[in-house]
């Protein structure tokens, strides 16, 4: 009766451990489907992101980075006509 009382014990901690895993891996699942969701946002804002009012300003105006360049390329090329 003892084996019967523990074998029953041992098996109810079986189920419990087996139903905590199950509980485990769903979560894991959700957080997963979760972080792509969120890195697919991600990719799409950096390769299309939204056209705020500054960001039009920005583009109406010459952005100061382009100069330079411009301005590093004809340095260039005066040196190497020279």
């Amino acid at each position: 009766m003892a084996q019967m009382l523990n074998s029953d014990v041992s098996d109810h901690r079986l189920n419990v451990i087996i139903k905590n895993i199950n509980a485990i891996s769903l979560e894991l699942k959700k957080m997963k489907e979760h972080s792509q969701l969120l890195l697919c946002d991600l990719t799409l804002q950096f390769s299309h992101p939204v056209k705020t009012d500054d960001s039009k300003e920005t583009e109406r105006n010459k952005p100061l980075f382009e100069e330079f360049q411009q301005s590093d390329v004809s340095l260039a090329s005066n040196r190497f006509s020279s």
